[in-house]
């Protein structure tokens, strides 16, 4: 009985998972699940703060536009004055339904 219980858990848990789990993105993640606001965490490395930083908000914007999401908010996150990434908020357009 237990092992029945157990599979059916199982089970149940890879079907409702299934459409975000072949989400290739945090914007396609966030889109299949249905979420009308969502916050990611952008992360930079120490060694591509200049420039790194830029092109990844750039992709994310672009990304997170494609499935009709615009941008709310991007907050700083620092750890002892070192710049370690950002946390960008994005809801969806509601103009473009």
């Amino acid at each position: 009985m237990y092992k029945f219980i157990l599979s059916t858990l199982m089970v149940l848990m890879i079907i409702s998972y299934s459409s975000t789990a072949t989400a290739t993105s945090d914007a396609e993640k966030a889109a299949k699940s249905g979420l009308e606001a969502v916050t990611v965490f952008i992360d930079i490395s120490r060694f591509s703060r200049k420039n790194g930083a830029a092109e990844k908000m750039t992709e994310s914007h672009q990304d997170f536009a494609r499935f009709g999401y615009i941008l709310v908010a991007v907050n700083v996150y620092t750890e002892n004055g070192d710049l370690e990434g950002f946390f960008v908020s994005y809801r969806k357009d509601k103009t473009q339904e």
